[in-house]
This record gives C-alpha cells, sequence and structure tokens, in this order.
C-alpha cells in the first residue's frame, strides 16, 4: 500500500520534499512506517530518532496503527522565540 507523509522542518530539509510516499504493507505500526521510511529516504537516519509522528493529527506513539485511510505526518522537534 502507497502511504503519504508530510514532511515539516529540518525532515523536509534533508529529504528535499514536504511530501514522502512509501510503500508499506497493512495494518502497519509508526514503527513499521519508520523502517519504510529510512528505506525510501535514508537521508533521514539522522533525523528520524529525534521526531514524532502524528496519524490523523494527534501524536502517534511507535505501537499506534495505521490504516490506509490514516493521514500521516513527522514532525521534527523545533526550538526557537526569543
Amino acid at each position: 500500500m502507497t502511504l503519504h507523509i508530510k514532511l515539516f522542518a529540518v525532515a523536509m530539509q534533508k529529504a528535499g520534499t514536504s511530501n514522502l510516499e512509501i510503500e508499506c504493507s497493512m495494518p502497519a505500526t509508526i514503527a513499521d512506517i519508520k523502517h519504510a521510511v529510512l528505506e525510501r529516504c535514508p537521508e533521514l537516519d539522522q533525523v528520524i530518532p529525534h521526531c514524532r509522528f502524528a496519524v490523523d493529527d494527534q501524536f502517534a506513539t511507535d505501537t499506534t496503527i495505521v490504516t490506509e485511510q490514516s493521514s500521516l505526518a513527522i514532525i521534527p522537534p523545533v526550538s526557537g522565540g526569543t
């Protein structure tokens, strides 16, 4: 199954795109998705360990189940402000 993942900030910069398409068997967990992301885009290997994943606009854990209808995003840590 092809999944579409939105990327933000440094994840987007490293991947060179704001949307990543990966192939993954369903049902899958976020842990499965992480593995598939790194196979598709090894440039994210230093970023993924520090990122949060979101499924349907909610932060997810490695055991969160992903379906074909899930909306996915990779959200790197952010900093800033004064």
